[in-house]
């Protein structure tokens, strides 16, 4: 009963998930919307530029701050690019 009682006023594990990352998934999303003009190229060139970034760096720390300060625009070329895949 009261752990009834603290989930609906806290929310359960995936509920205080989902809206921790909800804000990434907008950002995710406003980026993506930015990308559908751009040439598949330009993409192309994203994602070497983040290799070649990625590949210099040796530190776990700096990699792990560099590859989530990349992650949102990471995430939405992906879904750009599944989004030209299914002509959508």
């Amino acid at each position: 009963m009261i752990g009834f009682i603290i989930k609906k006023i806290i929310g359960s594990k995936n509920d205080r998930e989902v809206r921790r990352l909800r804000p990434l998934v907008a950002k995710i999303n406003e980026i993506e919307m930015s990308l559908q003009s751009l040439p598949e190229e330009v993409l192309r060139e994203k994602t070497a530029a983040w290799k070649e970034r990625l590949s210099k760096i040796e530190d776990d720390a700096e990699l792990a701050a560099a590859l989530d300060e990349i992650l949102p625009e990471a995430f939405a070329v992906v879904k750009n690019a599944c989004r030209r895949l299914w002509g959508q």
